[in-house]
């Protein structure tokens, strides 16, 4: 502590002492203060966070399928039974933007993806921009509101168990 510091704190009682103790140091106090903070989220966030254990893609066309990562997120989690600190995670994409194939590019250069589901119709299309060598062609398929949507198993899928009870409800 400073000299003058501590003069001027030996002179104050009471209320006034801790006012000027916390003016003296409001640097250092601040400094505590967001650090404890930061602290405290990133304990935080690992103690809440949530392992995904199965990861799909529907990739639509200007959102026209939206519909269908809702209803293949129930099916998973009533088939995969995730427990609190699991997820399952269905989320979609849109072919036509270029925002979204980047994403899409970059969770399968990641291997973070585990099948994809497309609208029949724009399989070709999912083939030219992503998969030229047919890596991830499979047999599974399923008929919903008219529409016929066919799965790319991802091959280094990194979920390999839940994909093999998903594959099974489509065989």
């Amino acid at each position: 502590m400073k000299p003058i510091i501590k003069e001027t704190l030996a002179q104050k009682q009471g209320k006034d002492k801790v006012l000027y103790f916390l003016y003296a140091y409001k640097e250092i106090l601040i400094g505590a203060l967001i650090a404890l903070i930061a602290i405290g989220l990133f304990l935080g966030s690992l103690l809440t966070r949530q392992e995904v254990i199965f990861r799909s893609k529907v990739l639509t066309e200007q959102g026209a399928d939206n519909w269908l990562a809702a209803d293949l997120t129930t099916t998973y989690e009533e088939l995969l039974q995730p427990s609190e600190k699991e997820r399952v995670l269905v989320d979609t994409a849109n072919l036509d933007d270029s925002q979204s194939a980047e994403v899409i590019g970059t969770q399968l250069a990641a291997k973070e993806i585990d099948i994809i589901w497309i609208n029949e119709k724009l399989e070709d299309e999912f083939v030219q921009r992503y998969d030229q060598d047919n890596l991830t062609e499979s047999n599974l398929q399923f008929t919903k509101k008219g529409e016929t949507f066919v799965a790319r198993i991802m091959p280094n899928a990194p979920h390999k168990q839940a994909l093999e009870k998903v594959s099974e409800l489509y065989e």
